[in-house]
């Protein structure tokens, strides 16, 4: 395998299969921690946002988007930002076995 310089979109490290035009990420979230470049949110198929696969934090958008009150959606959205940015790679450690497994909302 060949490193590829940069960054992708997300938190793997790309490498280039020699001889072809494959690439393969791997995400090291147990031996390298990078919950402080994490730009993901996840919505799960019963309307949760979740905040981090390694932590139960979500927040219930289904509820807020059947209100049909797109300002209060914007500020749950807001919160969510912000509690994001809290997230670190300790947090998550000690978080690992949540409640909800990544198979049940659709990772």
């Amino acid at each position: 395998l060949e490193p590829i310089k940069g960054k992708g979109n997300g938190p793997a490290k790309l490498f280039k299969v020699k001889g072809t035009n494959a690439r393969i990420g791997f995400i090291t979230a147990i031996s390298e921690h990078f919950c402080d470049s994490c730009n993901r949110l996840r919505l799960t198929s019963d309307g949760k946002l979740r905040l981090c696969l390694m932590r139960d934090d979500e927040i219930d958008l289904k509820s807020i988007i059947r209100g049909d009150n797109p300002e209060k959606l914007r500020e749950a959205i807001r919160i969510a930002l912000e509690r994001k940015s809290m997230v670190n790679g300790i947090e998550a450690l000690k978080s690992i076995g949540c409640d909800r497994k990544m198979f049940t909302i659709g990772g």
